[in-house]
């Protein structure tokens, strides 16, 4: 096997400068998003498959990420590595050619009985306003519209939501707490998730934040060329809602896990998007570093009939195994008031990843989310994901590619899977700080065994609504 050459990624290697997990700057970089391909190992088998791979394909360079200090393998300094092994997970990243895929699968799979998948590797995005700015005005004004024509016919606060509720008893956010904590009982815990370790695999975080001072976080960016700092708003916003301040500087509460141990692992770029690699270094990281909960809000989106990948799945049960649970979003891709209901994205439609719906504040599933289509990916749980009001950086990111949202500092209010994800993570802390010799697995089934029941379909809100 000949190994593809690699588009330099921007710029020097980071050497010598600041380090990433200090929140120090790198040089700015370009990023190449030139996909490799998977390989899933039988168990135990990664590190002698990997070196046999390496021989028999002609690969010159193999990087394990064992030989990293706390598993944080830096993506940068393997750039041109043929080969990165995720050896504690049993999974791999081969550069190759693309016209090579197909015959290398075959000739491997054949003679080396300890890989069991060769598969594509994904690219991922983050999932928040995945929605395009003219529909989501149709989509506003529709509703808008719908609501207020309905008010007029039957009288305002009649209608109800699908809990029983009138329009006028619907959520709203309070001056002591976000809509999404009121709805989840958050507030009402008596726990903070002390002592739990949640790792948040976004596009980093403002260090900065006044409402971050103070916390033991520990960060890291498995981006080439970028450092932790969040130019992009959405690991703001996500990091705030899981873990963010019982008192916030200004406005109601946000967070949940307000006194968790905060990792915050850089797994996409400022521009919102990032190769699977990353995320694989982000989650072999995290389960190193003992994190009971991993909560990604990314992922690439699956067609009909299309399953999950090995990898992944892989991934997500030796996490498990390890007692780290991986919670992710559903994703975006959906449009319910049109008759269009997609399947869950990848990694969230892996069995033995937590799948996360979202809901908005009449309990209503929202418009974007996707549901239970493919026969092999089921959502698990449903959160509070419309108009979530966060923390975001200060200054307020750029917008950025594709849907160029602009922020606003410090605060912003924002929609999606990804908004509803961090909820689950958050409350998963506060049972996890209760239940302390649960099992990622044991935490699972609690958490479902004890959501709010919702009369919507399974297939849309999972076991129902989480609740802390």
């Amino acid at each position: 096997m000949t190994r593809r050459p690699r588009t330099p990624r921007g710029g020097e290697a980071a050497t010598g400068g600041a380090d990433a997990a200090t929140g120090g700057r790198r040089p700015a970089a370009s990023y190449d998003m030139t996909p490799g391909v998977l390989i899933t190992f039988r168990p135990g088998a990664a590190k002698q498959a990997a070196l046999r791979l390496k021989d028999s394909a002609g690969i010159a360079n193999v990087a394990f990420a064992a030989d990293f200090s706390d598993r944080g393998i830096d993506l940068d300094e393997t750039r041109q590595a043929g080969m990165v092994v995720f050896d504690s997970l049993g999974v791999a990243v081969v550069d190759v050619d693309p016209d090579q895929e197909t015959s290398i699968a075959a000739a491997v799979t054949a003679t080396d009985p300890a890989i069991a998948t060769i598969e594509p590797e994904p690219i991922f995005f983050a999932f928040a306003d995945g929605m395009t700015p003219d529909f989501l005005a149709y989509l506003h004004g529709y509703r808008d519209a719908v609501n207020h024509l309905y008010e007029q016919a039957i009288g305002a606060g009649q209608r109800t939501t699908p809990i029983g509720m009138t329009l006028a008893e619907a959520l709203k956010n309070t001056a002591e707490a976000t809509w999404g904590l009121l709805a989840t009982k958050a507030t009402d815990s008596k726990f903070s998730g002390r002592g739990v370790r949640i790792a948040v695999l976004d596009t980093g975080l403002d260090l900065d934040h006044p409402d971050f001072h103070g916390r033991q976080i520990t960060p890291r960016s498995f981006i080439p060329g970028q450092e932790v700092l969040d130019e992009n708003g959405h690991g703001t916003h996500c990091t705030g809602t899981a873990c963010g301040p019982r008192n916030s500087s200004q406005g109601p509460r946000y967070g949940i896990a307000y006194e968790a141990e905060i990792f915050i692992g850089k797994v996409l770029t400022n521009q919102g998007s990032a190769l699977g690699r990353s995320t694989l270094a982000g989650i072999e990281w995290a389960v190193a570093n003992g994190c009971h909960i991993v909560s990604m809000s990314l992922g690439a989106r699956v067609r009909p009939g299309e399953t999950y990948l090995t990898a992944f799945e892989t991934t997500a049960r030796e996490a498990m195994r390890r007692n780290t649970l991986i919670v992710a979003a559903a994703g975006n891709d959906s449009r319910r008031s049109q008759g269009l209901i997609r399947p869950i994205s990848n990694p969230a439609n892996c069995p033995s990843v937590l799948a996360v719906a979202a809901l908005d504040r009449y309990f209503r599933v929202a418009d974007f989310s996707n549901g239970s289509v493919n026969a092999d990916a089921n959502v698990d749980i449903v959160g509070p994901g419309v108009d979530v009001y966060s923390s975001a950086p200060e200054p307020a990111p750029q917008p950025q590619p594709p849907y160029f949202r602009q922020w606003s500092a410090q605060y912003d209010t924002i929609s999606g899977t990804s908004q509803a994800t961090p909820h689950v993570a958050g409350i998963l802390a506060l049972l996890r700080q209760e239940h302390p010799t649960l099992t990622a697995a044991e935490l699972w089934r609690l958490l479902t065994s004890q959501a709010r029941g919702l009369p919507l379909p399974s297939s849309d809100v999972g076991s129902g609504l989480v609740q802390a």
